[in-house]
């Protein structure tokens, strides 16, 4: 399964049941090849947030069926770039003139760059859980330092522009 957008549970089985269909077979044929229950099978391809699956049982569903699934052997570092570059811009934080490396050197440093409290505030803010995960990833890459350096000064930055938001206080 390769794609750019979140991996969720209603994105992977989209694909399981298209593949399914496509392979002419009933939940329930492809519930027993699989090893799962056919009711887990439709939580799975219905897209239900409260199903529970292990992960050899998706496993062995995408691998009864065919299905290609990519896992990177190395972290793409111009990917962590790109989806970093993409994340200021869709958050909006561009607009108001922080930059990447604003982030990196604000995250790095564990200051607030001069003149850029009310924009980093406003990221910090409006991030998810996997944005500052990967802010965190791209300013330690960047900078040299240790993730969880980058992570102690995440949660100090954090408690000086007032947001209170659990992304940044993970890690370290």
């Amino acid at each position: 399964m390769t794609g750019s957008g979140p991996l969720t549970v209603a994105a992977v089985g989209a694909v399981i049941r298209a593949y399914r269909k496509a392979s002419g077979l009933s939940q329930k044929d492809l519930a027993k090849l699989g090893g799962v229950s056919r009711a887990t099978l439709n939580y799975l391809e219905s897209g239900r947030e409260d199903m529970e699956i292990g992960a050899s049982r998706l496993f062995a569903l995408l691998d009864v069926l065919g299905v290609p699934l990519a896992v990177p052997a190395q972290i793409d570092r111009a990917a962590d770039d790109a989806a970093l570059e993409a994340s200021v811009r869709h958050l909006g934080a561009a607009r108001r003139r922080l930059s990447v490396s604003q982030i990196v050197e604000a995250l790095a440093a564990g200051r607030v760059p001069e003149d850029s409290a009310p924009v980093l505030a406003a990221y910090f803010a409006a991030v998810d859980t996997g944005e500052a995960v990967l802010a965190v990833r791209t300013a330690a890459v960047r900078s040299g330092h240790a993730p969880k350096d980058i992570w102690r000064n995440a949660r100090t930055l954090a408690k000086t522009l007032g947001v209170d938001r659990p992304e940044w206080h993970r890690g370290g």
